[in-house]
């Protein structure tokens, strides 16, 4: 699994026998860039903070590393942008930032796959509720169990 951290339109559309692909060059949260194509254009893994899996589809004609994506099973992804104007804003790319390091923590922490996705329901909950009342303590007692 990976975190999408940064999508930008790469070229112009093309005809393929699965109809119009957009390219779309791709930065991962470890900062690699790779190149995919979309059937639309604003497919279901373009918000930054979206949890992916990889799937090889071999290399561009330039030689860059060519990939599509696949749903993690189980994996809820952040809510999609209302439209590519709003792609990018301060709190939508917060909150996918935030996301993302949750679910890093967890593949870190939680053992197996089960385990990693309850502890990163529970990481994100715990940030959510901190969200909404910032003003409260940091240092719950769910939050001490966690770390």
């Amino acid at each position: 699994m990976d975190t999408i951290k940064n999508v930008e339109r790469f070229g112009e559309p093309w005809k393929s026998q699965y109809g119009t692909l957009y390219p779309f060059a791709v930065t991962l949260e470890g900062g690699e860039q790779v190149f995919a194509n979309g059937t639309t254009e604003s497919p279901w893994w373009v918000n930054a903070g979206s949890i992916v899996e990889i799937v090889e589809k071999g290399q561009t004609k330039k030689g860059n590393r060519k990939v599509s994506f696949s749903k993690p099973e189980g994996v809820q992804q952040p809510p999609r942008s209302a439209s590519p104007a709003t792609r990018g804003t301060s709190g939508n790319r917060d909150e996918a930032i935030s996301l993302a390091m949750i679910f890093k923590i967890a593949a870190e922490r939680g053992g197996n796959a089960t385990e990693s996705l309850n502890l990163a329901r529970e990481l994100w909950a715990a940030f959510q509720e901190f969200q909404d009342s910032p003003e409260a303590s940091t240092t719950s007692s769910s939050e001490e169990e966690v770390f």
